[in-house]
């Protein structure tokens, strides 16, 4: 099975909702714990046990029972809450995002491609851009409709006057070197590469609402990346093993 088998992200997903299970998982919380914690905060904010449940299942794979590769970045994320700011908060979950759920990961990349080519995009391009890697299917076409709807209640982006139109929100937050570091971290996660160019990473698209205050020294530091340089002038950065 392929990391782009499994969609998995097919809800709409409150911004108080991620904060709530990422304050349960830094408290210690396991992850059936978390569930059932989730379970009852959303009691009457969700009706339906079946779509309730699978809210609480994307809730739980964001902050709780996470992938392995994702583990070590949810470690360090969990140790950066405390501190963040309220945008940098929102960083830690697109981090989180990025690292297990692939398909928010594509969904997030295309609308950042499309907005640098025209400031703007609907539901129908996403879903021609995402066809190619997902195959044509109904699950792919709400799971987009339920990203880009939660990301519009996160303040990632907005509505525009034109009907199913959809423009990236106005200010692009700065985000400190630390949780730029974990945005990194996560693409990296995602792309499953030994080595990526760093330019590359930096300037990614799915980081479209964000502005990182990032540069090569800070990543050399950091215990999770080995940063190389080849040929005159280029950095690629890769994951360390076990980090």
């Amino acid at each position: 099975m392929t990391r782009r088998s499994a969609i998995g992200f097919d809800r709409r997903i409150d911004l108080e909702w991620l904060d709530a299970a990422a304050a349960r998982a830094a408290a210690g919380s396991s992850s059936a714990e978390l569930r059932g914690y989730l379970w009852n905060l959303l009691d009457d904010v969700i009706g339906g046990d079946s779509a309730r449940r699978k809210t609480v299942t994307v809730l739980n794979h964001v902050w709780g029972d996470v992938p392995p590769t994702a583990s070590g970045l949810r470690t360090r994320a969990l140790a950066r809450l405390a501190d963040a700011t309220v945008q940098e908060r929102l960083a830690l979950h697109w981090a989180m995002m990025l690292a297990t759920y692939p398909v928010f990961t594509d969904v997030a990349a295309s609308a950042g491609r499309l907005m640098t080519l025209q400031g703007f995009f609907s539901l129908a391009q996403l879903t021609r851009r995402l066809v190619g890697s997902w195959g044509e299917r109904s699950t792919l076409t709400r799971a987009i409709q339920r990203i880009v709807r939660s990301m519009i209640q996160w303040g990632a982006l907005r509505d525009t006057d034109t009907r199913g139109m959809y423009e990236a929100a106005p200010e692009t937050p700065c985000i400190g070197h630390e949780t730029g570091a974990l945005l990194v971290e996560a693409l990296l996660i995602d792309a499953e590469a030994s080595s990526t160019p760093l330019d590359q990473l930096l300037r990614h698209p799915a980081l479209f609402p964000f502005h990182l205050q990032l540069h090569t020294g800070h990543l050399r530091t950091a215990a999770q990346f080995r940063v190389h340089r080849q040929g005159l002038d280029s950095d690629f950065i890769e994951l360390r093993g076990g980090a």
